[in-house]
């Protein structure tokens, strides 16, 4: 229990989440719609803190803030963005006209590829930005790989807690059954970033940046949206209600071509202003849970 509470003493909002949820009192549940499988569990205490459950819409989470500021600049150590000059020369997915419905697209890298990038990396794009962010993260270990393809969110859980597991997965972004964008508490698995090494399948994204990413899909807008074929990333006539944010995990069929085709597309991406590199005064402790 220390060791999580020094966690929540140091994120720059956890503590602001805890003193909402205490106001709105411990008895709160969370009875929205879930995505099936082992990964959720009945609403209970988790370590004196309300959890919460996967709920479809953003704003049914506790954690939702429509005066959210962006901007994240903070990191736990020895985490640190690599160099965002790296993403030179890779497609950019906004330019892709079967994702005009998309306002935010995520594009994971599990293995290094001339099209996908560097290998264990992640890359937000924002609409009338370009490309936002570039960090670190690491996808699922071997025998637990991260599934590829093209997927949209499904649920939202910021406090969640994984049953079969037994693991925290702070600020979840589900996008494929139990698998979700998600932070991780322990000291172990910041030295992991960059390698396919933590995870049962879902993708782990420092902190502080798994809380922006958190904010940022909730707050890319909701409405009719394209729907994606999963394996080719070719529109397939559909329209969906969803958020308006397209999450791919490559290597997977490349967007925008027929068939196969495995031409590098040329397009220079012009890179945000690489966000600050800040290490907290007093790291958190080692939390020897993983999912």
């Amino acid at each position: 229990m220390n060791q999580l509470k020094s966690h929540f003493k140091i994120s720059h909002s956890s503590l602001q989440w805890v003193m909402t949820v205490l106001v709105a009192g411990l008895a709160a549940t969370f009875s929205n719609a879930a995505p099936a499988g082992d990964y959720f569990e009945t609403p209970g205490p988790w370590e004196d803190f309300p959890r919460t459950q996967p709920t479809p819409k953003y704003e049914s989470d506790v954690a939702a803030d429509n005066g959210y500021t962006f901007g994240v600049t903070k990191a736990f150590s020895p985490y640190k963005d690599p160099d965002i000059s790296e993403t030179e020369g890779l497609p950019n997915p906004l330019e892709n006209h079967d994702f005009d419905s998309y306002n935010l697209i995520v594009v994971v890298s599990k293995k290094s590829d001339p099209y996908w990038g560097k290998a264990q990396t992640l890359r937000v794009y924002k609409r009338d930005i370009g490309l936002h962010y570039y960090w670190m993260i690491s996808s699922g270990q071997k025998g637990f790989e991260t599934a590829s393809g093209y997927f949209r969110p499904q649920a939202f859980s910021s406090r969640h807690w994984s049953g079969k597991y037994d693991a925290p997965m702070l600020w979840a972004v589900f996008f494929n059954g139990g698998m979700a964008l998600h932070s991780s508490l322990d000291r172990q698995a910041m030295q992991e970033m960059g390698n396919a090494a933590a995870s049962h399948g879902c993708v782990h994204v420092e902190d502080y940046r798994a809380e922006e990413l958190f904010h940022l899909v909730g707050h890319s807008g909701f409405g009719p949206v394209d729907v994606i074929d999963r394996n080719t990333g070719r529109k397939t006539g559909g329209k969906a209600q969803s958020y308006k944010t397209l999450i791919i995990v490559g290597p997977t069929g490349h967007w925008g071509q027929k068939g196969s085709a495995t031409t590098r597309v040329s397009t220079i991406v012009k890179p945000a202003t690489r966000p600050a590199q800040t290490k907290s005064k007093k790291p958190a402790k080692p939390v020897a849970l993983k999912n």
